[in-house]
């Protein structure tokens, strides 16, 4: 099978030629550290133990032998359903070195999304555990592989049962007797080849999978790296699930970029996470808004030092609230906590660099990385003045190759000029800084005058009583749509209507944005990476009115 890629001519001798693509597939780097340093750390997994480069990359040689016996090679489709463990680097590098491209899933999926991209991506393998967060997965493997006619394998880390394959006996078996290295290296697939299908549903829930390369993810690597100075002495912490872009492209994958050390993290727990930092001496992380929330307020950071060892936190997923990037500041000393904005369509493709001037880090999402190229358009696709909000696009060496088997998307959101309609709201200032202002579907239009949620966001998780905070329109006859604050209150407080307006008048922010209702909820509901899904709470509200008569408060 043979996946159609987007890929100009131009732009592959551009990035080549610049350096933002360096032709290395990830096994390379695998094989050259495993010769070079066998005994180096590779991955610390709490509840697997520590392994090695030399230790990993003798599992996938016999994990990419095996699964070619199983009749799995280049261009075939495997599902990776499994928590940050050890078994879903070995199985994901394996893939790689015999040309067969990755689908990563966070754990968290089940029989509907299962279902789904096993059949758009007529996968052939499903990698699974047993029993995870006293979740079952073997059943809804089997219902999934009765649905899904491609679908061959089912692969289990742990009590597999007689029709599924375990993982412990798949790889006690020599394999790699039929070839070795050599072998492999034959296999090797070529770094424009899509590696990797990344399915995505972002806040809108409509799923769709991106085509990623060996030379995309790796230029993603490389504008983190070469920003912070990033070194094969890092100690990446991975608590972002790696089956999500985040921990996907930004832990493991980074890690084994540079030849460090991937710390990983299989269920969030920021007391036991603030542990396994102080302990690995970690140095980078990439994840969301509320691990670094989780970090910066748990009662034991001072217990710790407040970190030492960690140099960069880049929090991207979902806006990031000015009070927490101060308080950041105050509990985190001497880590540098900046935005970042990226979609599995194009990375992380904006932070702020070390020297960025302070209310930049604050006030905006950061500037684009190497290669990455942004503009700010009307509905027409007119470039906007500087300061002006618009739709943001985006191109460049860490772009996506196109939505598999979408060629409609691939018509109305890539321009021929390569350029990528994001969908999110943004504004680009005069010193290139970009500040998203939320997804241009999540514009509440009130009275006919767009208001952006994130400003209105921002203001209450200031107020002491709130924990966390999500802002959307709900329909209204007269206006069109009112203001509905969706608030999780800190522990023993409480938040009502009247406390949030006489905070947003206390700020000075104009009375048309103030929030109209208080829902108060324990949660949100969250995608993988931390976004809140806020066609969620937006179909909540609506159905809530619905109930009540149609009344806005």
């Amino acid at each position: 099978m043979t996946l159609p890629c987007l890929l100009r001519r131009e732009d592959v001798e551009r990035y080549t030629r610049a350096g933002y693509w360096s032709n290395v597939v990830i096994t390379d780097r695998l094989w050259e550290v495993a010769e070079r340093d066998p005994g180096r750390l590779c991955v610390l997994d709490p509840r697997h133990g520590r392994f090695t480069y030399g230790q990993l990359a003798a599992d996938v040689l016999r994990c990419a032998h095996g699964l070619r016996a199983l009749g799995l090679g280049r261009d075939d489709v495997a599902i990776i359903e499994l928590p940050n463990w050890y078994q879903w680097d070995v199985v994901h590098l394996a893939l790689t070195a015999i040309g067969a491209i990755t689908v990563y899933v966070p754990p968290i999926y089940r029989q509907r999304e299962l279902t789904y991209i096993a059949q758009t991506a007529n996968a052939k393998l499903l990698v699974i555990p047993d029993v995870f967060r006293r979740f079952d997965y073997r059943p809804m493997a089997r219902d999934v592989r009765a649905a899904a006619p491609n679908l061959a394998h089912v692969l289990v880390v742990g009590e597999a049962g007689d029709d599924l394959l375990a993982y412990d006996a798949f790889m006690a078996r020599p394999w790699e007797d039929a070839g070795g290295l050599a072998a492999l290296r034959a296999l090797r697939p070529h770094p424009d080849d899509v590696t990797a299908l990344g399915f995505t549903s972002g806040t809108t829930g409509a799923m769709k999978a991106a085509m990623q390369t060996s030379n995309v993810l790796n230029a993603t690597n490389l504008s983190f790296i070469n920003r912070y100075g990033l070194t094969a002495d890092e100690r990446i912490f991975v608590p972002s699930p790696v089956g999500h872009a985040i921990g996907f492209t930004h832990g493991v994958r980074i890690a084994l970029y540079l030849g460090a050390a991937a710390v990983l993290q299989e269920i969030w727990e920021p007391g036991q996470a603030l542990d396994l930092i102080a302990a690995e001496r970690c140095t980078f992380v990439a994840a969301a808004p509320p691990f670094l929330r989780d970090l910066v307020y748990h009662p034991d950071v001072e217990r710790v030092g407040g970190l030492p060892s960690l140099r960069v936190f880049l929090c991207g997923g979902a806006p990031v609230p000015e009070q927490l990037l101060l308080d950041a500041r105050e509990r985190l000393p001497r880590t540098f906590v900046s935005p970042l904005w990226g979609m599995t369509e194009c990375g992380g493709a904006t932070t702020c660099p070390f020297d960025a001037p302070f209310e930049k880090l604050v006030h905006t999402d950061g500037c684009p990385v190497q290669g990455m190229e942004v503009l700010v358009v009307d509905a027409e696709g007119r470039v906007l003045p500087p300061d002006t909000p618009g739709e943001l696009l985006v191109r460049g060496p860490q772009s996506f190759v196109g939505y598999y088997q979408r060629p409609d998307l691939n018509a109305t959101l890539i321009r021929p000029d390569a350029f990528f309609h994001t969908g999110d709201q943004a504004r680009l200032d005069r010193d290139g800084y970009v500040t998203i202002t939320g997804r241009l579907k999540d514009l509440i239009i009130r009275g006919g005058v767009n208001i952006a949620p994130v400003e209105i966001e921002d203001l209450l998780f200031a107020h002491p009583a709130v924990a966390a905070a999500a802002v959307v329109g709900m329909p209204d006859e007269r206006l069109g749509e009112r203001i509905c604050a969706f608030v999780v209150p800190g522990p023993g407080a409480t938040v009502t209507l009247p406390d949030v307006q006489t905070w947003m008048e206390r700020h000075g922010l104009a009375k048309q944005k103030w929030p109209e209702r208080v829902e108060v909820v324990e949660s949100f509901p969250m995608t993988p990476s931390g976004k809140v899904q806020k066609h969620v709470l937006r179909q909540r509200i609506a159905e809530t009115l619905a109930r009540e008569g149609g009344g806005a408060c």
